[in-house]
């Protein structure tokens, strides 16, 4: 049974995500400050930790910040700050996922569960070259152990186009159907985006590889080591 730390000052918020985590699976662990918190990551070991950043003594980042020196659990940070500053700041530390009050108590669960089998999938090395690489679909953002990066709505759905399909050779007709739902818009559209968008990536080349062009024919992303050989 996944072992969950759920760090909140609110004693409602805490009662109801407790129960509800309870019920499907999870066993539930609370600290309603940060110095509990604390004491509680140094002491025993989570499989996720669920965490608050306005508390009444430490606050979220500062427990994240020193919850990385003794476990690699995944964190989910759970705040009512939704500002991109702060959810990128969280990320930077060390979190490994944010989600914004309200929400959906089912969606919460969905989101640990992710979390725990990503964490294990890392730990058994079957993601180890890329253990400090993730994409957070949610946030449109792009993450590595040294910087993030979030992206345009458009520039996302690129970017997820060529991501999900590695090697791929994409046409700038089809790029046009299949982004801008249409094929009368400008080529010369695909070619800005994607130039913006190789700068915007361009810190996690050696995690993704890079997106090239083929010729004339259209773009592919091509592999890290692949890439790298063509330099």
């Amino acid at each position: 049974m996944p072992e969950i730390l759920l760090i909140d000052d609110n004693e409602e918020i805490l009662e109801a995500n407790a129960s509800y985590l309870s019920k499907n699976g999870f066993a539930v662990t609370v600290a309603d400050s940060g110095l509990k918190a604390a004491s509680l990551i140094s002491s025993r070991s989570f499989d996720c930790i669920v965490l608050d950043i306005l508390l009444p003594d430490l606050d979220g980042y500062a427990i994240c910040k020193a919850a990385r020196t003794v476990t690699d659990a995944p964190i989910l940070f759970l705040s009512c700050l939704d500002d991109i500053d702060e959810k990128t700041r969280g990320l930077m530390l060390g979190g490994d996922d944010y989600m914004t009050k309200p929400y959906s108590l089912r969606e919460l669960s969905a989101r640990i569960q992710a979390l725990i089998r990503r964490s294990v999938r890392t730990s058994e090395g079957a993601n180890g070259a890329n253990a400090d690489f993730y994409v957070m679909r949610s946030q449109r953002l792009i993450h590595t152990e040294h910087q993030s990066m979030v992206l345009s709505r458009k520039e996302f759905e690129l970017f997820l186009l060529f991501y999900d399909n590695p090697g791929v050779l994409f046409p700038l007709e089809a790029i046009l159907e299949k982004i801008w739902k249409t094929k009368d818009a400008a080529p010369h559209t695909v070619t800005v985006y994607i130039t913006r968008l190789r700068k915007k990536i361009a810190f996690a080349e050696d995690k993704i590889g890079r997106i090239e062009s083929a010729y004339g024919n259209g773009y592919r992303l091509t592999p890290p080591a692949a890439a790298g050989a063509k330099r």
